[in-house]
């Protein structure tokens, strides 16, 4: 923390070619700030929840900030955020969903949820989220957009930390007791969690999960593997990257993105003290490019046209 070191770097997919230059620094004459958490995209903006230096800014397209709001100690750190019907919901681990106005980032309201809400999705009316409790949570939170008043609580896993939906497919993930991320997936009507396996990096996309996981037995060598997960045959089978650099069975995975023009995949690596890669994967998984993330520890790519 006080390490005003989060980047933004400008990838140009058309003629694979990376800015070697901070765009936000460069548009607006000042650094990011600490531990930029989580990145989206809405109506051709960009939103980038800042953890460390308790903000949430709304860029444009060229990376210009439009609008912040910055969360005071009672709301506590911000951690992730949805945006549905024009609202912009973002976690606190203060305890708290706090719903802004998409556009000018003005506070409207907040719903008290369990202790450190994480990841956050929008789904049929309504807001789910994941509440680590700093380790000894094992609650989700859902909350009813419409009223936007208060909470219901249901049990889950142990410590969950992650949240994604595609196609009507929920998943959530938590460490195990030996911090391994372990992944399963979720039914809202009966509120039961079914193991999927282990995923420390997940994408969802229709009835896919993707899922990259890295393990390592010292904390210095890696082993990093790569599956699929059939939300409608519930079989998980290798996920066939072709061509793959071999270096990507070694590395640390930090990020899985799909473009959803392309459909192409990204997949960011790290070391934890020098700049990330980005490996390109088509559609079909066979390998593309790669190019230098521009900083240390990869974690979203949000893709503008």
């Amino acid at each position: 923390n006080g390490n005003n070191n989060s980047h933004l770097y400008f990838y140009n997919a058309d003629v694979d070619t990376t800015s070697n230059f901070d765009i936000y620094l460069a548009q607006n004459g000042k650094k990011l700030g600490d531990t930029g958490n989580d990145m989206l995209t809405y109506g051709g903006d960009i939103y980038i929840v800042m953890n460390a230096s308790k903000y949430v800014v709304r860029l444009n397209g060229a990376g210009m900030e439009q609008a912040r709001y910055s969360f005071d100690d009672k709301l506590g750190q911000p951690r992730f955020a949805v945006v549905d019907n024009d609202k912009l919901y973002v976690t606190s681990y203060g305890g708290y969903v706090v719903r802004l106005n998409v556009k000018t980032l003005s506070f409207e309201d907040t719903v008290k949820v369990d202790k450190n809400p994480e990841e956050i999705i929008a789904y049929q009316g309504n807001l789910y989220c994941v509440n680590s409790g700093y380790g000894k949570g094992h609650t989700m939170s859902i909350i009813n957009e419409e009223s936007f008043n208060s909470s219901k609580s249901v049990g889950i896993v142990s410590n969950p930390y992650g949240l994604k939906e595609a196609n009507g497919h929920i998943y959530i993930q938590s460490y195990d007791a030996s911090y391994n991320s372990l992944v399963c997936s979720y039914d809202v009507s009966s509120q039961k969690c079914d193991t999927i396996g282990y995923g420390s990096r997940i994408f969802a996309y229709g009835d896919k999960l993707y899922m990259a996981n890295s393990t390592s037995k010292n904390w210095v060598n890696y082993t990093s593997t790569f599956s699929v997960y059939d939300a409608l045959t519930k079989k998980t089978s290798e996920w066939d990257l072709t061509k793959a650099p071999s270096v990507l069975a070694s590395s640390i995975i930090y990020m899985v993105e799909r473009n959803p023009y392309t459909g192409d995949f990204y997949i960011g690596t790290t070391d934890y003290y020098s700049d990330g890669t980005v490996y390109r994967f088509g559609s079909d998984g066979v390998y593309k490019t790669k190019f230098s993330a521009g900083g240390i520890n990869p974690n979203s790519m949000v893709f503008l046209r």
